[in-house]
């Protein structure tokens, strides 16, 4: 019996959004991947984002309708033991005032090394210490934070927030006005850091602030069919560790995932590609189209193997609700006519 191969790729901001699209002037086509937008089948499929998509195609949504339990995956991905604690993800940020507003943007960019990042975590240790708060930094960007029981609260992933007014993003729920207290305290110890003094001294951003996400405990019990993993995220090496999943970095090139995918038994087998997610968090759009061009390329051969029956099917997932499947029957639909990649952007979706 000829055996089962079926790829899911997860590419958030593939389909944007890119509202600066139009700063480009020239149209921006993508022949393959309009091709394959108007013939895959559109399907529904729950999450808008990254974190919501990936958990749940390993069975877990949020808790209570509250929060998805980022912030304990991505510590084990980080390298961290399994626990049954209750986990937050603190992320220092960099919070720029915009009139009577503060936008709220990653460090990514701003060369923060794991020694600074410990100095501020000594800081927050020191001042939190009656708190009985004890910071975890597992990576400079990724910091972790136990709490001896879990608290009424709703928060929102850093991407969510990216260069937008922070005040619109604050933690909700029953302890929230507490934790915004918690965020201005942070704020004012930061500020006044001997660390960030050095730093604008050397010419670089200040880190004036943390951002609370992802709070939750690891799943009693994950559910997936997905048997081979590619992708290079912490919460994605948490999730595959925790689920005892094989995990690979995702090549360069697909003709080597192909071969690996053809090697290996029957099974659906994940990619999260997530190259294309920060310019969109950046809302640049000669980084975005760059990005898309490199992926139509890399995704080439894959649609080959469709056509070929070497592949049984592809299911993309955009993170916008909706995922599009592509098997041969599919791809053979010459009929569907292609649009501009433009008219497929969330801003612009069409029903």
């Amino acid at each position: 019996m000829t055996p089962i191969r079926n790829l899911h790729l997860l590419v958030p901001g593939l389909l944007g959004p890119m509202p600066a699209l139009d700063q480009i002037g020239a149209a921006v086509r993508f022949e393959l991947l309009e091709r394959l937008f108007a013939r895959a089948q559109r399907l529904a499929h729950p999450g808008r984002d990254l974190e919501s998509v990936l958990l749940g195609l390993f069975g877990i949504s949020a808790d209570g309708g509250r929060n998805l339990p980022t912030a304990a995956y991505r510590r084990i991905g980080d390298g961290a033991s399994p626990d049954d604690c209750y986990w937050l993800q603190l992320t220092p940020v960099y919070l720029r005032p915009d009139q009577d507003r503060l936008l709220l943007f990653d460090v990514e960019d701003l060369e923060l090394s794991l020694d600074e990042a410990n100095e501020l975590a000594q800081l927050f240790n020191s001042h939190f210490a009656d708190e009985g708060w004890q910071v975890e930094v597992r990576h400079p960007h990724r910091w972790y934070l136990s709490l001896g029981s879990p608290p009424r609260l709703k928060t929102y992933e850093l991407a969510d927030v990216f260069g937008r007014n922070m005040d619109l993003f604050l933690p909700e729920g029953e302890e929230g006005i507490r934790w915004h207290g918690v965020l201005n305290e942070i704020q004012m110890l930061f500020y006044s850091a001997d660390l960030n003094t050095r730093r604008e001294q050397a010419g670089k951003g200040p880190i004036n602030g943390l951002w609370l996400s992802g709070g939750g405990r690891l799943s009693e019990r994950l559910r997936t069919e997905l048997t081979f993993l590619h992708g290079d995220s912490p919460l994605l090496r948490g999730l595959a560790e925790v689920a005892d999943k094989p995990l690979k970095r995702p090549p360069a090139q697909a003709d080597p995932l192909l071969d690996s995918l053809l090697d290996s038994q029957a099974g659906e087998s994940l990619v999260c590609y997530d190259r294309l997610q920060r310019p969109v968090l950046c809302a640049d759009p000669y980084a975005w189209r760059e990005q898309v061009g490199q992926f139509e390329a890399w995704l080439e051969p894959l649609v080959d193997a469709v056509w070929a029956k070497r592949l049984d099917s592809i299911r993309l997932y955009t993170c916008n609700g909706h995922s599009y499947h592509l098997d041969r029957g599919a791809l053979r639909r010459f009929w569907k006519r292609p649009r501009p990649m433009a008219t497929w952007l969330d801003r612009n979706q069409i029903p």
